[in-house]
């Protein structure tokens, strides 16, 4: 599966080494992302993107790494991406996913759009980290993104600081949400559910600060409160 866009250079890249992620990983331009494994910043034609291989996550992926059951995972990242961005939840648009049949199941490579930002992780650990109300307002942006994923009626099962990126413009920071592959539906039980989804981006911003000391202060975590119950309002 394809974008139009990119359909002739994915088919191209599976042509000449086997798999995209294989592809992308022999790029010489290439940029290195580290998460669940490595991911490669690369050219699609002209459109430029990220390429993952799929991985599990958890205590499963010790037994079943990168292997699935059913349909590919990418085809419900797409509908779930599409779903949250109708709902004004930012997230990288999926623009190719290519699967490879292993026995009853298979394995698959992803091709997300490239933003131009860093997670938020990133971007509060660098020599150049936003300072004072530029903080803030990046820590307001990520309240609200959290917010409309929950009143869209979703939650993200692995809600942590690398899931978020954050770019930056004139216009103010924009915060997206990654890997939305992983989200699932509210069921009964909504506000406990929103509570524990939260309990779990918390937790991540614990983790974080433990190396390195509160480079995540009590005034970041104000911030995202306050983006939080703001919800849809800018």
């Amino acid at each position: 599966m394809a974008r139009h866009d990119v359909s002739r250079a994915v088919r191209e890249a599976i042509d000449g080494s086997g798999t995209l992620y294989r592809w992308a990983a022999g790029q010489p331009g290439r940029e290195i992302f580290h998460g669940r494994g490595e991911t490669f910043g690369v050219a699609l034609g002209p459109t430029r993107a990220v390429v993952r291989h799929a991985r599990r996550g958890g205590l499963v992926a010790r037994v079943l790494d990168d292997w699935y059951a059913g349909p590919p995972r990418f085809l419900r990242e797409l509908g779930v991406s599409r779903h949250l961005a109708e709902a004004g939840v930012p997230t990288p648009a999926v623009l190719a996913g290519v699967a490879y049949l292993a026995g009853i199941g298979c394995r698959a490579d992803v091709a997300t759009a490239r933003l131009d930002g860093q997670d938020l992780a990133t971007l509060c650990s660098g020599l150049a980290a936003p300072e004072g109300e530029a903080r803030a307002a990046v820590f307001r942006a990520v309240g609200r993104l959290v917010r409309r994923l929950h009143d869209a009626g979703y939650v993200h099962p692995d809600l942590q600081l690398r899931n978020v990126l954050v770019a930056r413009s004139g216009a103010g920071p924009t915060a997206y949400l990654l890997d939305v592959d992983t989200c699932r539906r509210l069921a009964r039980g909504r506000e406990v559910a929103r509570a524990l989804n939260l309990g779990r981006f918390f937790r991540s911003w614990t983790k974080w600060n433990r190396p390195g000391g509160a480079r995540l202060t009590g005034a970041d975590r104000e911030a995202f409160e306050l983006g939080y119950r703001a919800g849809g309002a800018a």
